[in-house]
């Protein structure tokens, strides 16, 4: 009976699913064919070659062509007869354009000058007033405030236990101030060997947590050693919980004894890979640190085409792509060329935000049943900033908003190829992408995964089901070759009038997409990592890249991870990951370097303010 029982059912669900199929088969054959005419691809080499011009400069937030590509997509939005969300065309948004030096910076190096037959204790030590700019500048990532101390030169400040090398080993640098040396190429290490460990960020959390109060570092012998670090803000290395200073390569070097300079200890290190600590004799050193944010207001584009059904007026669907990109290069650049060159953009994300310009004229036409937004992001690049404010402060409220689709670097098609991301965030997602590429003959590449590096992972984490198009990295990616000379603008007429179709298909149904939360591995974010070598076994949060200074914030962890099974989540800020205090997304990756699969932590986190901790075993990176 049972037996008979469940082959009705079966067969129910599949006379379910083929009407499912049928429906919509039938729906999307009844679309409106749209070929990509000469007209449609007119209009977008029109957005793309503004968009992507030298007189742009590449998009960099807060610069002015910046503001002129969100000014040429507002024109637009109120061209095709868009209307304002929440009043208003622009949300606003504070942003750290940069860093710029306070009025309190001051360093200050007090020695012995010996004299013979004057017994030590009776000579008067010297000072002398370093000049900023000429014989020292602060770090992009030093804390504000002093310290003071005995200096030790500690090396390249590694403690690297797989290579038997520590710097730190056998000399005691607590409460001092450690000289260190970096690279004149950063990431490019003189000893192959000390690739991981290369990174300033590495070098900063080991002196800090060996007791050092402050870091200097000194170039290696080059024709850059006396050249400084460019003093820019870097979202992921904010916190470093230590003052940190570059000083002059020549001035610092007066300051070791004769019968140890510098650079013979530099020497010996490099080719017998034998730490060559050591404490200046009778040299002290204080240093004061101010440094202030460049607070700017910058903006998201947004726009409403309302829905054409009075039923369902209170339900929104989102579209948006990111007008933002890298201006001149930066550190997220690919590029490693001398010359600076202009970083255009054109597939990332200028094509995005051409085919949502094309779009919001089509829609506006003919509207969706349900409310459509438009929004324009800004701040992608710097880690989801605009979509994650929006997201966090939304215009409509987010229980409405049931549906978001991404559009980030359309612009190279090959093979008539679109990748489908978020295919399984909601049940008819594969479906609709299986009917849609045999009505427009494309090959759609379902990837079930919801997360990825870009905008539609802002919403993703607040449980709204997303779509997220592309058409694939390329060699040209956060390169100066990302030009619109390389476009396919037939590609990105297609994906256009696909954008519109997927659209449709979702609005078509009735209910709202169900959001299912996807089993994924951990995001790879490649290019706001922290850096090689980091990374030996997986944690598996999804960290916030705006600044807490109370630790690492979370904004949720991977579906079956650790740190899910540990028991964190969204809102979680990360204090001390076992004996190491967590401050940024740098701590935790040197932290992760140090343990093995299998290892059981104690992690302490901050929830609501209260200090909780709880255990973790860590799992193999996958």
């Amino acid at each position: 009976m049972s037996t008979c029982k469940n082959a009705v059912r079966m067969r129910r669900a599949e006379i379910l699913f083929l009407n499912i199929v049928i429906f919509l088969f039938i729906f999307i054959q009844s679309l409106p064919s749209q070929p990509v005419t000469q007209q449609l691809i007119d209009r977008l080499k029109e957005d793309e070659y503004f968009l992507a011009s030298d007189s742009l400069e590449g998009r960099l937030v807060a610069s002015p062509g910046n503001e002129k590509a969100r000014d040429y997509i507002l024109a637009h939005f109120r061209q095709y007869g868009l209307e304002p969300v929440a009043g208003k065309y622009l949300q606003s948004f504070p942003y750290d354009a940069g860093l710029k030096l306070g009025k309190n910076n001051d360093m200050e190096i007090s020695f012995v000058v010996q004299k013979p037959g004057i017994p030590e204790n009776m000579l008067k030590p010297v000072k002398v007033k370093w000049a900023l700019g000429d014989d020292w500048h602060p770090m992009r990532f030093s804390e504000n405030g002093s310290c003071s101390g005995e200096l030790v030169f500690a090396g390249y400040g590694m403690t690297a236990k797989d290579l038997h090398y520590d710097d730190y080993e056998g000399i005691d640098v607590k409460g001092k101030i450690v000289i260190v040396l970096a690279d004149s190429a950063e990431g490019q290490p003189l000893i192959k060997e000390f690739q991981p460990y290369s990174e300033l960020s590495y070098k900063v959390t080991n002196a800090r947590e060996h007791g050092a109060v402050g870091i200097i570092f000194v170039k290696t012998l080059s024709d850059s050693a006396n050249t400084y670090y460019k003093f820019y803000y870097d979202r992921l290395f904010r916190n470093s919980g230590i003052v940190a200073v570059q000083v002059n390569r020549t001035a610092i070097a007066k300051l070791f004894p004769h019968n140890k300079p510098l650079l013979d200890l530099e020497k010996k290190i490099n080719n017998d890979r034998v730490p060559q600590s050591i404490i200046l004799p009778h040299v002290k050193c204080s240093v004061t640190v101010e440094i202030e944010p460049d607070i700017r207001q910058i903006d998201n584009v947004v726009g409403m085409v309302k829905g054409s059904d009075p039923k369902l007026n209170d339900e929104y669907f989102v579209v948006g792509a990111h007008f933002d990109h890298l201006g001149w290069g930066g550190p997220y650049s690919h590029y490693r060329g001398k010359k600076p060159m202009i970083h255009s953009g054109a597939d990332d994300n200028a094509s995005g935000v051409s085919d949502i310009i094309e779009l919001s004229s089509q829609i506006s036409a003919k509207p969706l049943r349900r409310s459509l937004i438009f929004i324009a992001f800004n701040a992608e690049e710097e880690g989801l900033l605009g979509s994650s404010y929006y997201a966090n402060n939304p215009l409509v409220p987010l229980d409405k908003t049931k549906f978001m689709l991404n559009l980030d670097m359309v612009g190279r098609m090959k093979d008539n190829r679109v990748n489908v991301m978020g295919a399984a965030s909601q049940p008819e997602f594969s479906k609709i992408t299986d009917s849609l590429a045999t009505a427009d003959s494309l090959t759609l590449i379902k990837v079930p995964e919801a997360y990825a590096p870009s905008d539609n992972a802002s919403f993703y984490t607040k449980k709204i089901p997303v779509l997220f198009l592309f058409t694939d990295l390329h060699a040209d990616y956060h390169t100066p070759g990302d030009k619109v000379d390389k476009i396919n603008f037939e590609g990105l007429g297609r994906a256009t009038l696909l954008t519109e179709q997927f659209l449709r298909a979702i609005d078509s149904y009735d209910t709202n997409p169900e959001y299912i939360e996807v089993k994924s591995p951990e995001p790879s974010g490649e290019e706001h990592s922290p850096g090689k070598g980091y990374g030996r076994v997986s944690l598996g949060v999804i960290p916030d890249f705006a600044p807490n200074p109370n630790g690492l914030r979370i904004t949720g962890t991977v579906d079956g991870s650790p740190a899910q099974k540990a028991g964190l989540k969204d809102g979680d800020v990360i204090t001390k990951i076992g004996d190491m205090a967590i401050k940024n997304l740098y701590d935790l990756s040197k932290c992760l370097q140090e343990l093995k699969a299998g290892n059981e932590v104690l992690i302490n986190f901050l929830r609501g303010g209260k200090e909780i901790q709880t255990k973790c075993t860590l799992e193999a990176r996958k």
